[in-house]
């Protein structure tokens, strides 16, 4: 008998197919459609009161432009009163809470949705735990982070971004009434990219903080606070300085001009005026007391005193919007990225 010997190799293992990449997609829906459904009612009803207010605004604004001769008083009147009814909001029933309201009250929106869909995304995973499931199912980690991250975070830039139309027609009577710059700090805001963008970085910003702090509710204070002053210091500091202001003479306080950066006096020999010598000007007690305006300014003006102002016009609007969107979302990208790497590096 002869007895033949094999020598056993060793175990041969089938290598498993990565789950594709639709698959890992439909399941990041699936499990972020309690954000999903609670962000679209959010911006849904909003939506709706913009809607409805652009419709009352826009055919306010049409008697406004059909009233003639526009320098007659009953037509003074008419505009005076839209200008008090629906930017001043100096009523105080919802349809009359004004623009200016309003704006700043969409200020917070943003930062609300990154807030509320961002800081959770990660931070719960890795708290809970259940991260070690989602890596195990043929995903794997960077894959199970991209489609965490970016999916929710192109449908939340799209959502927004659809909103820039809304809010150009809601602006439309005062920009169109030059009362209203597009560069005022809230408009500006929503108006162009910003709005979009803006949403964006704080759901960057959360996101990454969740990931990195690993707790929900301190990732939420951290992107608020963070969010708060750099928005501050990017309306004050950083956006002025995209591009040098233009010097102008003349004092023009409406809105409509552009942007006034600065604003001072010259006397008669060409001296610029501090604001205590300004108020040290033997301006008559007429002057003073007058209910006009342009008082003072037509009594600086008889007297030789000059005006000038540092502007950003209105034609570097879009200029300012791209500029702005743009560093938003280089620095949105890096953010995602950066969770993305902390992610990678976390031992299971």
């Amino acid at each position: 008998m002869t007895t033949r010997t094999t020598t056993a190799g060793p175990p041969t293992t089938a290598a498993r197919r990565p789950v594709p990449w639709r698959s890992i997609c439909w399941v990041t829906l699936r499990q972020r459609r309690g954000a999903m459904i609670a962000v679209s009612v959010l911006l849904g009803l909003i939506a709706v009161y913009l809607l409805v207010m652009a419709i009352i605004q826009n055919h306010a604004y049409a008697a406004v432009t059909a009233c003639h001769p526009a320098a007659a008083v009953k037509c003074q009147r008419l505009a005076q009163n839209f200008s008090s009814t629906y930017w001043g909001g100096h009523n105080s029933s919802l349809q009359s809470g004004g623009a200016q309201t309003v704006s700043s009250l969409m200020f917070v929106v943003p930062v609300l949705l990154g807030v509320f869909v961002g800081a959770p995304l990660i931070s719960r995973e890795l708290d809970t735990g259940t991260f070690r499931f989602a890596w195990t199912q043929g995903a794997g980690r960077t894959r199970w982070a991209i489609s965490t991250l970016v999916l929710p975070a192109l449908l939340l830039t799209a959502v927004t971004g659809a909103f820039t139309a809304l809010f150009w027609w809601y602006f439309r009577p005062f920009l169109a009434d030059g009362q209203v710059s597009e560069f005022l700090p809230l408009a500006f805001a929503l108006l162009g990219v910003a709005f979009a963008a803006w949403t964006l970085f704080a759901y960057a910003l959360a996101a990454f903080t969740g990931t990195l702090l690993r707790r929900t509710i301190p990732a939420m204070a951290v992107t608020l606070i963070v969010y708060i002053v750099l928005a501050i210091g990017t309306a004050t500091a950083i956006r002025p300085r995209y591009e040098a202001p233009v010097t102008v003479a003349g004092w023009n306080q409406g809105g409509g001009a552009g942007w006034v950066i600065s604003s001072w006096i010259k006397a008669p020999t060409g001296q610029r005026l501090s604001p205590a010598a300004v108020n040290n000007l033997p301006v008559p007690a007429s002057v003073q007391n007058s209910q006009s305006p342009d008082a003072f300014t037509n009594w600086l003006t008889s007297h030789g005193y000059t005006m000038w102002q540092s502007v950003q016009p209105d034609s570097r609007f879009w200029q300012f919007q791209l500029i702005e969107g743009g560093w938003l979302l280089v620095v949105s990208a890096l953010l995602i990225a950066g969770a993305v790497w902390l992610i990678r590096r976390r031992g299971a």
